[in-house]
């Protein structure tokens, strides 16, 4: 089996179980990777405590440390490229990727976002708000979606997607639950789908090889 060096970066405060989930994985052998770099926006992150316990190298870059995104993706492709990383994760991560990153590590970089995309995608769709607009669609079903990341928020090719069932008694913080559960089963196994090359592409379609 192969192995990879991957970078996890995100952002805001969140408890960090979708890195949480990451981790484990490895600990457990479903996941064939290391992670060589955590990059953080603020020390606060959940997933920064998870990685100083774990030994694992963090980067707390705040979003302001630079004067342009551009600037910021130059400063976390150099640290990533300095770890050795060969594939970048996203798991919680609000920011938008700009070319600099995606140059870096073309193909390389995934995302879990908490809705079955395209719907509930795009700039400012995030953690509870995306669970929030789901129940006031009055959608039946909703889910998680892996996919790789572009120049747009959500928008880049699809890996995989979970679904779960939205409940009539649902509030935001259960259907988060929920899905939750999903998405830290489903971003583990499409990493290792990248790592061991099992993925092929027919137009904006990714399917298993």
């Amino acid at each position: 089996m192969k192995t990879a060096k991957i970078g996890v970066l995100v952002s805001g405060t969140s408890r960090g179980t979708n890195f949480g989930a990451i981790v484990d994985a490895i600990s457990h052998g479903a996941l064939h990777a290391q992670v060589a770099l955590l990059v953080a926006t603020r020390e606060e992150h959940g997933a920064v405590a998870r990685a100083r316990e774990s030994g694992i190298p963090v980067l707390v870059l705040p979003k302001d440390a630079h004067t342009t995104p551009e600037a910021w993706d130059h400063a976390v492709a150099d640290a990533l490229y300095h770890h050795g990383v060969s594939l970048v994760c996203l798991a919680g991560y609000a920011r938008l990727i700009t070319g600099v990153l995606l140059e870096a590590f073309p193909r390389r970089i995934l995302n879990v976002h908490p809705s079955l995309l395209p719907m509930f995608g795009g700039n400012g769709m995030w953690g509870i708000r995306v669970h929030r607009a789901v129940l006031e669609h009055g959608c039946k079903i909703s889910g998680c979606t892996v996919h790789f990341c572009n120049e747009h928020y959500d928008m880049g090719r699809i890996i995989a997607q979970a679904c779960v069932p939205v409940e009539d008694d649902d509030t935001p913080e259960t259907l988060a639950a929920r899905v939750q559960n999903q998405e830290h089963r489903l971003f583990p196994q499409c990493i290792e789908w990248v790592i061991q090359d099992g993925l092929r592409f027919e137009g904006r379609r990714v399917k298993k090889k």
